[in-house]
C-alpha cells in the first residue's frame, strides 16, 4: 500500500464520526438515485408485460380485404407477421349475436385465442364453441359430441337464408364473464367450412399484422407505416383498425422517460448540493492536518488524492449499502404500486401475478451500474472544492487555519462588551459560506416539502368528487366514439333508441329514496373549419339543464351572457380549455358546427358569447355548451346523456342496488356514485401522499446529516477556544445557551426561507394546477398540519442535536479541551 492510500485510510479510520455522517448522506442519496428510475421504469415494464398477456399483439387490422390484396400484403417488406380471419356465417341466438369465425394459426397467435380445453378445428365440420353459446342455444354437449346448428352464411349482398349442419365439437372457448353484457358469442370453424360457404370472389378477410422492425419505432412511426400501406393498396381509412391498447402499452411516448429523467435530475442535484456542503464543511476543519503533511513534502496533487480517496472510501461502503436498501424498497414499492390499480382494471390481477411470480426482471443490472456511477460522480463533484482548499493553502497558513474565510478587510469590527449574542454572531460569521450553505440546503428541502404538501392538501377527495357529481349518482349512456369494430356503440346510433327514455325515468323515480332527476343532453358534432391533424375536429356540445343555469353563469370567466341569451339559439358558450386547442379564439368569433348525432345532418353557425371555466359535473368534459332545449331542437330527438340523481340518505344503498339492477338490464348505461368517487379519490390521494412523503423523508435525512455535520464540526474545531473561555469565566449554562442560539439561528433561517418561499411557490403551483385542471384540484387549502410537522421536526432535531453535542462535550475535561490541537 503506498503512502497516499495509507494516509487516506488512516484519516478514514480517525474521522469515524464525520465519515459516518457523510456515509449516511451518500447512502440515502444512493437509495433515491436507484429507486426513482427502478420504480418508474419498472412500473412501465410491468404494464407492458401485463398488456402483452391480455391484449392481442397485432398492430393493426385491415377489414374487407380481398384474397389478392391479402396475398400482396404477405410479401410486403413492411409486414413482419400476418394472420387471416374470415367470418363465413352467423348463428341466430335470442337477444344477441353469434359469429362463426375462421382464423389461421398466425391470426390465433396474434389474437391470443386460447381454449379451455380441446383443439382448434382443422377439417370439414369441426367446430369450437363456448359453454355460454351452447347454453343460450339450449344444447348440452361436450368435446367429441356431434351437434346440429342453424346458421346464416355471409353473402356478397348481405346475410343469406338459414341453413343447418352437423358439427363435431373439438374444443371449448372461454365463456364471456358474468359482467359482460354484450351478448356476443363466437364459434370457430375450419378452413374447409369457410371455403365451402364463402366463394373466393366474395370472400373478404380481416388481416391482422405486425409492422417489421417495430423495436426502433414509436407509436406514431408504426401508425404512419400501416396508414401509408393501406393507402397504397386501396384499403379505405374506415377499414383500418389499430390495436390502440396494445400500442399504447408497448410503445411509450418519449415524454414518459423525459419525466422520469427530470425527477432523477432533481434528486441528483439535491444530492450534489447536500454532499458537497457536507464534505466542504468537514474538510475545511481538517486543513491543519493537511498542512502538516504538506510541510513534510507532499505535493498539491498528493493532498488532493488523499482527500479524494478518503471520500471514495466512505462512498465504497455507503453505496453498496444504499443499493441493497434501494433494492428492498423497490421490491416493496412494486408490490405496493399494484394496490393503486382499480379492482375493475383488467391488468390489475395480471400485474399482481407477475410481481408475485417474479415473471419479469424489474431490477436490471444497468440500474445498479447507473446508480453506482451517478453516486460516485456526485461524491467526486462534492470533493472538488475541499480538495482545492486543502491543496492550495501554504503549510504556515494551514497550521493556523481555523475554517474562517479570509477577506480583504484589514480591520475587524469589535465590541466594547462581549456577550452571548456577540459570541454566537462571531462564530456564525467565522465562515459565512458554511453558514449560508447549511441554511440554503435545508431550506431547499423545506421549500420542496411545502410545495408538495400544498398540492397534496388541495387534493380534497370530497371536493374533487363533488366537482364531477352534483348529486348522489350520475347515470350516463355507455357510448364509444371511433370504435370501428362496433359502430353500433356510437352515440349517433344509440340516440335513435335512447335508453334514457320516459319509461326508464318512471322506473328510476319509482325506486324508494330517489327524489329528483336532473337531465343533461349531449350532441356529437364536427367543426369543419378546424382540423385535428389530418381529420376534421370532432367534439361534443353539452346541453345544460335549466336547473344548472346559475352554476353556468357563475362559471363564466371572460365575457358575459345569461342562460336566457343562449336559449335564443344563435350564441354558444365555450370552455376555456378549448382555447389551447383553438389558439386565438375570442369572444365574438363564430363557430361552424356540423351535427353528427340526431335525426338529420345539420350545419349551423354560432357566435361565441362567453368563455367559462365549468366544473366537470356541468360540462362533462365537453368544450362547448348550449341550453338543453336548444340541443333537443337541433337534433330533433331526446338527447339525454347524463342523469344526475338525488336520493335520500337513508335509502342511498338500496337506491344504488336497484339502479345497478336496472342498468344491467339495459346494457348501455353506466352508474357512478358520489360515495364511490370519494372512496376512489381517497385511495389515490393516500397512495400519492405516501409516495411523496416517503421520498421527502429520505431527502430530508440527507439534509439533516448536513445540519448535524455543521453543528458537530463547529464544536469540534472550537474545543480549545471554548475550553479557554470556560477557564476565564464562561459558565456551562452560558455555553449551552450559546450553542442553543446557534441552533436557533439555523432553525429560524431554515423556517424563514422554507415557509416564506415555500408557501409562495406552493400557492403558485396550486394556481397552475387549477388552471390546467391537474389532479382534479378545485380549491386552495393551506397545509396547516404539514407546516406544524415541519416546524416541529426542525425544532426537535435542533434541540436533540444540541443536547447530544453537549453530552459528548462534557465527557472531556477543561484541560483536554484547552490542549486540543497542540
Amino acid at each position: 500500500m503506498n503512502t497516499i492510500n495509507q494516509t487516506a485510510l488512516s484519516n478514514f479510520k480517525q474521522n469515524k464520526g464525520k465519515n459516518i455522517m457523510a456515509g449516511i448522506a451518500i447512502f440515502l442519496t444512493t437509495i433515491l438515485i436507484f429507486v426513482v428510475p427502478a420504480l418508474g421504469l419498472g412500473t412501465v415494464d410491468l404494464e407492458m408485460a401485463a398488456a402483452n398477456k391480455i391484449y392481442p399483439t397485432f398492430h393493426v387490422m385491415y377489414r374487407n380485404v380481398d384474397i389478392n390484396t391479402a396475398e400482396e400484403l404477405s410479401h410486403r417488406a413492411e409486414v413482419e407477421t400476418m394472420g387471416l380471419r374470415q367470418d363465413p356465417a352467423q348463428i341466430p341466438v335470442p337477444d344477441g349475436t353469434a359469429v362463426m369465425v375462421y382464423m389461421d394459426e398466425t391470426a390465433r397467435k396474434l389474437g391470443k385465442i386460447k381454449l379451455e380445453k380441446g383443439s382448434f378445428p382443422e377439417n370439414g365440420n369441426e367446430i369450437v364453441v363456448s359453454d355460454a353459446l351452447l347454453k343460450i342455444l339450449g344444447i348440452t354437449a361436450d368435446i367429441g359430441d356431434t351437434i346440429e346448428l342453424p346458421y346464416q352464411p355471409m353473402e356478397g349482398d348481405g346475410i343469406g337464408f338459414e341453413k343447418k349442419q352437423s358439427f363435431v365439437i373439438t374444443g371449448l372457448l372461454p365463456s364471456p364473464k358474468e359482467n359482460d353484457d354484450s351478448n356476443m358469442y363466437s364459434a370457430m370453424v375450419s378452413k374447409d367450412f369457410m371455403e365451402q360457404e364463402q366463394p373466393g370472389d366474395v370472400r373478404k378477410y380481416r388481416v391482422m399484422l405486425r409492422i417489421a422492425a417495430e423495436d426502433s419505432m414509436n407509436t406514431t412511426d408504426i401508425k404512419e407505416i400501416y396508414g401509408d400501406l393501406a393507402k397504397e393498396l386501396g384499403i379505405s381509412e374506415a377499414d383500418v383498425v389499430d390495436n390502440s391498447l396494445y400500442l399504447a402499452a408497448n410503445y411509450k411516448d418519449p415524454s414518459l422517460y423525459t419525466g422520469i429523467a427530470g425527477i432523477l435530475l432533481i434528486v441528483i442535484l439535491a444530492g450534489i448540493m447536500t454532499i458537497y456542503s457536507l464534505y466542504y464543511i468537514s474538510m475545511i476543519y481538517k486543513v491543519q492536518e493537511f498542512g502538516k503533511i504538506k510541510a513534510l513534502g507532499a505535493t498539491k496533487k498528493q493532498i488532493r488524492q488523499i482527500v479524494f480517496r478518503e471520500g471514495m472510501l466512505t462512498a465504497c461502503i455507503a453505496v453498496p449499502a444504499g443499493l441493497i436498501a434501494g433494492s428492498i424498497f423497490s421490491t416493496v414499492g412494486y408490490r405496493y404500486l399494484t394496490t393503486a390499480f382499480s379492482p375493475d382494471d383488467a391488468m390489475a390481477a395480471v400485474i399482481k401475478e407477475l410481481v408475485n411470480n417474479h415473471e419479469i426482471v424489474l431490477l436490471k443490472p444497468w440500474m445498479y451500474v447507473m446508480a453506482v456511477v451517478v453516486t460516485l460522480l456526485t461524491v467526486a463533484l462534492a470533493l472538488l472544492r475541499p480538495m482545492q482548499i486543502a491543496s492550495k493553502i501554504s503549510p504556515v497558513e494551514a497550521m493556523r487555519y481555523d475554517g474562517s474565510i479570509k477577506t480583504k478587510k484589514k480591520v475587524r469590527k469589535g465590541h466594547l462588551e462581549m456577550n452571548l449574542i456577540h459570541l454566537t454572531g462571531a462564530n456564525l460569521s467565522r465562515n459565512k459560506k458554511r453558514t449560508i450553505m447549511t441554511i440554503v440546503t435545508l431550506s431547499l428541502i423545506g421549500i420542496l416539502f411545502m410545495v408538495i404538501s400544498t398540492i397534496l392538501s388541495c387534493l380534497e377527495p370530497k371536493e374533487i368528487a363533488r366537482d364531477s357529481i352534483f348529486d348522489d349518482f350520475i347515470l350516463s349512456v355507455d357510448s364509444t366514439s371511433g370504435d370501428k369494430m362496433h359502430p353500433e356503440l356510437e352515440w349517433s346510433a344509440i340516440c335513435q333508441n335512447n335508453p334514457l327514455n320516459p319509461d326508464f325515468e318512471k322506473q328510476v323515480l319509482a325506486i324508494p329514496g330517489v327524489e329528483k332527476i336532473t337531465k343533461s343532453s349531449r350532441l356529437d358534432v364536427e367543426l369543419p373549419d378546424h382540423m385535428d391533424g389530418d381529420d376534421i375536429w370532432k367534439t361534443g356540445i353539452i346541453g345544460i339543464p335549466e336547473e344548472y343555469a346559475d352554476r353556468m353563469e357563475k362559471s363564466i370567466v371572460e365575457g358575459s351572457c345569461t342562460y336566457e341569451d343562449l336559449q335564443q339559439g344563435d350564441k354558444i358558450l365555450i370552455d376555456k380549455n378549448m382555447q389551447s386547442y383553438m389558439p386565438g379564439t375570442e369572444i365574438g368569433d363564430t363557430v361552424r358546427i356540423s351535427i353528427t348525432s340526431g335525426n338529420d345532418p345539420v350545419e349551423k353557425t354560432f357566435e361565441i358569447a362567453a368563455i367559462a371555466d365549468m366544473p366537470y359535473g356541468l360540462n362533462h368534459f365537453a368544450f362547448l355548451a348550449l341550453p338543453d332545449s336548444v340541443i333537443k331542437e337541433l337534433a330533433g330527438l331526446d338527447m339525454d346523456y347524463y342523469w344526475s340523481i338525488a336520493a335520500s340518505g337513508r335509502e342511498l344503498k338500496n337506491a344504488e342496488t336497484q339502479l345497478q339492477a336496472l342498468i344491467k338490464e339495459s346494457g348501455l348505461l353506466n352508474l357512478k356514485s358520489y360515495e364511490d368517487e370519494v372512496a376512489y379519490n381517497e385511495k389515490n390521494t393516500r397512495f400519492t401522499s405516501q409516495l411523496c412523503y416517503v421520498f421527502m423523508i429520505v431527502l430530508s435525512g440527507v439534509g439533516i446529516m448536513n445540519l448535524i455535520n455543521t453543528m458537530v464540526n463547529s464544536i469540534y474545531v472550537r474545543r480549545r477556544e471554548l475550553g479557554i473561555m470556560q477557564a476565564i469565566g464562561l459558565s456551562e449554562k452560558q455555553m449551552v445557551r450559546m450553542l442553543q442560539m446557534e441552533g436557533i439561528f439555523y432553525t429560524a433561517g431554515t423556517l424563514l426561507f422554507s415557509l416564506g418561499i415555500g408557501n409562495i411557490l406552493g400557492y403558485l403551483t396550486f394556481l397552475y394546477a387549477k388552471e390546467h385542471r391537474m389532479f382534479g384540484i378545485v380549491a386552495y387549502h393551506y397545509p396547516v398540519m404539514q407546516t406544524v410537522i415541519l416546524v416541529a421536526v426542525i425544532l426537535i432535531v435542533q434541540i436533540l442535536l444540541t443536547y447530544l453535542i453537549m453530552k459528548n462535550f462534557r465527557k472531556q475535561s477543561m484541560i483536554d479541551r484547552i490542549r486540543f490541537s497542540e
